[in-house]
């Protein structure tokens, strides 16, 4: 199956400066003393007083020391705690937004988990202690630290690399991001390329986590055969994802399923030959010799009459065997290619992936 992917393209265009990373040393390097500076804290809302300091940021003043909130933290507890709407509040002068969040804290008693970071100062700004992030009881922290420990650590002494990138917003470092927040890593393999239908692809993965709620963790993983400057991904084949939403035993399945994933990929002799295998059974495996056999086996797979037919066809006029899964799958896809609507066409690049399963 053939796709092009586009998030690694949204990271390289809309990260500033001081979220772009020149190498994993750098990038574990403020993962890990943002951990070293955080701590986690399960209490009630209704402990914390609400306020404000003399410059106007919203503070909660409890049994420990005053703690200002983020802008997203803020966001947290309007929207999910107080039910308040947080932009309309950002517009308020800080006393009334501190009474609007003052009656609304009075009607909630629910536990939360605060996560806390102190700030360095320097001559220029005193030390403080920010709240990154206010969760509810069931989240389970996964550490951006660990993400980023493993990929160093599996990548040591490879060809995995970051995929080279036009300069954008003001630096000339992308595929390696993180802020106060988040964080995203883009590295490919293009020394150890496996050969498909006759094209040498890649491999490729994206990785991403918050420690903040902000997202979920994920993995995708894929072939490629082609990134451009500004980091889309063209024609990726056999596109694998996880997600783990941060919740419950999210931890765990990070550790048995996320992490020996990733390693498997990296690493990945078996990982190669196992789709090589899976390609070869595929092109030989037979799905009709004309459209209406073709139709026949299809009956019972989660595809529209007109999108096999548009398969069938536009497969015949680029010169694929679409008398093979293979054949039939690289039909789909290019009609996917000329849906306009993103969700639309992934949908059915998706759809179209889960087609090579039949073949095992």
């Amino acid at each position: 199956m053939s796709q092009n992917l586009y998030e690694a393209h949204r990271q390289w265009s809309k990260r500033p400066k001081d979220e772009r990373f020149p190498n994993l040393g750098a990038l574990r390097k403020y993962v890990e003393s943002r951990k070293l500076a955080s701590a986690e804290l399960e209490t009630k809302l209704q402990q914390f007083h609400i306020t404000s300091d003399e410059k106007g940021a919203i503070v909660l003043n409890g049994s420990s020391a005053p703690s200002r909130l983020t802008h997203w933290s803020f966001g947290q507890l309007c929207t999910n705690w107080l039910r308040a709407p947080a932009s309309y509040l950002r517009s308020l002068p800080a006393e009334l937004t501190v009474q609007c969040l003052r009656e609304s804290q009075r009607r909630y008693s629910a536990s939360c988990q605060l996560l806390k970071r102190e700030i360095e100062g320097d001559f220029q700004t005193p030390a403080r202690t920010d709240i990154a992030a206010l969760t509810g009881p069931r989240y389970s922290r996964i550490w951006d630290i660990d993400v980023v420990s493993t990929i160093v650590e599996a990548t040591h002494d490879s060809p995995w690399k970051t995929p080279p990138a036009h300069p954008n917003n003001q630096s000339e470092c992308s595929g390696l991001y993180a802020s106060d927040r988040d964080m995203f890593v883009f590295m490919v393999n293009d020394e150890q390329s496996l050969e498909i239908d006759g094209v040498k692809l890649g491999r490729g993965f994206f990785c991403w986590n918050s420690e903040t709620g902000a997202a979920s963790f994920g993995l995708t993983t894929f072939l490629y055969n082609y990134i451009c400057g500004n980091h889309i991904v063209w024609g990726a084949e056999d596109v694998n994802e996880i997600r783990i939403v941060h919740r419950d035993n999210a931890v765990k399945r990070f550790h048995e399923d996320a992490l020996p994933a990733l390693q498997a990929f990296l690493g990945s002799s078996q990982r190669n030959a196992a789709i090589m295998d899976a390609v070869n059974r595929a092109m030989r495996y037979p799905v009709g010799t004309d459209l209406e056999q073709m139709l026949k086996w299809a009956d019972d797979k989660p595809f529209s009459k007109r999108e096999l037919t548009s398969a069938w066809e536009i497969g015949q006029a680029e010169g694929e065997n679409i008398s093979t899964l293979w054949g039939l799958v690289q039909g789909l896809t290019a009609t996917a290619r000329k849906i306009p609507f993103t969700n639309i066409r992934v949908n059915l690049e998706r759809r179209a992936g889960q087609l090579l399963k039949a073949a095992a």
